[in-house]
């Protein structure tokens, strides 16, 4: 590295400080995030080694241990045995999972702005999480807002679907509080003038059959906004056909595992509930349409994601909503992915679910989701904790979960944000039940258990 690239990272790293991010000075320095390489040479080639790791990337079909060496904020080179002298800064992944930085497809994260928030942050780059979008918080009317004071501000990458209602999540039933507020006219100036932050178009319908007209009409607005700006619909879940109709191929369901309720549907039915995975659910594949999936204890039921999942019905990607882990705090991806693994989602379909399919699906300005040579830096460092975990659905019935996946480290753009948690025992973020961490309640066996 030219010394001129040298004093561009080190400003970098304390650009970064500069902000407040927290536990950035330690990870930078901390010998339990990484450890000095053995007297690197003047002419070291990178600027961070992520070694010994098992590096699951879906986008290059690669699930195997790998050194992951990192320049410029780039991913330089993913190799076998890269010598540590070649890097400035190596972090021990040994026994860890190391996988692209997350990406969370479902999230509100209007923080101050609306009720139903959380903390971008806190689910994101404390979780692994490097990317989060925020899906239908803002509409029209108040999208600016979300932009300068979240977007601008946070460490965690953030992009939004704009809400088809101008006034966005400040109400809760904001696409039948009045009709004016559906303004297609609006919602396509605010994606035009906003391209780079906005990724598509939300719709929270409730998903009733008596709701049946008035959503229809709503959808064929947001449909003429997405053909305009080519852009995706988001809708929440519906059977009805006619509803299904209007989505075309890259438009998103979410929400599959509501629990029964004549309130809501889910890929059953509504209030009435079949056996199998509805037919017009499953011809979703063919016609290109992704679903988004949820657990933990925001539209989940137990008995319903193990009904779906028993029938080999798995979501395309895995996000959170405004889920809570069980010992209350906010809910990253942690949570759902250790909760597909237990409902027996493989653990490299895990990993695409927060990191390849959600780019796919996106096609976010920056690309991310892989750890392709060449792209941003941003890299997962986890540990998938054995143990007895409690977690909880929307219903309150739990399931006793044998292991739970725990950030031990985020990278993004080539700097650590997080570093490796406290030693066992000691508590603290990023380890059992902290912000870093999947949150189950339970025992973890050895010096580390409560």
């Amino acid at each position: 590295m030219s010394q001129s690239n040298r004093r561009a990272f080190l400003g970098q790293l304390g650009s970064a400080a500069a902000l407040g991010i927290p536990g950035l000075r330690q990870a930078a320095v901390s010998p339990q995030a990484a450890t000095a390489a053995p007297q690197p040479s003047a002419s070291a080639s990178y600027d961070l080694l992520i070694a010994g790791g098992r590096v699951i990337d879906p986008s290059q079909k690669l699930s195997a241990e790998r050194d992951i060496a990192i320049a410029g904020g780039k991913i330089a080179r993913i190799a076998e045995n890269i010598p540590p002298a070649q890097a400035r800064q190596v972090f021990d992944a040994k026994g860890k999972i190391v996988t692209p930085g997350l990406v969370d497809m479902h999230t509100h994260v209007y923080k101050y702005g609306i009720t139903l928030n959380v903390d971008s942050d806190v689910v994101g780059f404390q979780s692994g999480v490097t990317t989060v979008l925020d899906c239908g918080s803002t509409g029209a009317a108040s999208f600016l807002g979300l932009r300068k004071y979240v977007m601008e501000t946070v460490a965690t990458r953030v992009y939004a679907l704009l809400n088809i209602s101008t006034i966005g999540l400040i109400v809760t039933n904001e696409i039948y509080l009045d009709p004016a507020m559906i303004n297609a006219r609006a919602a396509i100036q605010t994606i035009s003038n906003n391209r780079d932050r906005i990724m598509g178009i939300k719709v929270r319908v409730n998903g009733k059959h008596s709701d049946l007209a008035h959503d229809l009409e709503v959808m064929k607005t947001a449909r003429e906004v997405a053909d305009a700006t080519g852009l995706p619909i988001m809708m929440h879940w519906s059977v009805e056909p006619e509803m299904l109709a209007i989505l075309k191929r890259g438009d998103i369901l979410a929400h599959p595992f509501n629990p029964p309720s004549p309130n809501s549907s889910n890929l059953f039915g509504g209030d009435t509930q079949a056996e199998k995975v509805l037919p017009q659910i499953l011809a979703l594949k063919d016609r290109g349409i992704f679903t988004d999936g949820q657990l933990a204890t925001t539209h989940h039921s137990w008995e319903v994601s193990e009904k779906a999942t028993k029938q080999g019905w798995f979501p395309d990607s895995i996000s959170t909503d405004i889920s809570r882990a069980p010992d209350g705090s906010p809910a990253s991806v942690l949570v759902p992915m250790t909760e597909f693994l237990h409902l027996g989602m493989p653990l490299e379909q895990v990993i695409a679910g927060v990191t390849m399919n959600p780019a796919r699906i996106m096609n976010f300005p920056e690309k991310v989701g892989t750890l392709e040579p060449g792209v941003t830096a941003d890299v997962a460092v986890l540990d998938l904790q054995q143990g007895s975990f409690d977690y909880g659905d929307q219903t309150r019935q739990t399931r006793t979960l044998k292991q739970q996946f725990v950030a031990a480290a985020t990278v993004k753009g080539g700097i650590f944000l997080k570093g490796a948690p406290p030693a066992a025992g000691r508590g603290g973020p990023g380890g059992p039940g902290g912000p870093g961490g999947a949150g189950g309640r339970g025992t973890v066996p050895g010096p580390g258990g409560r």
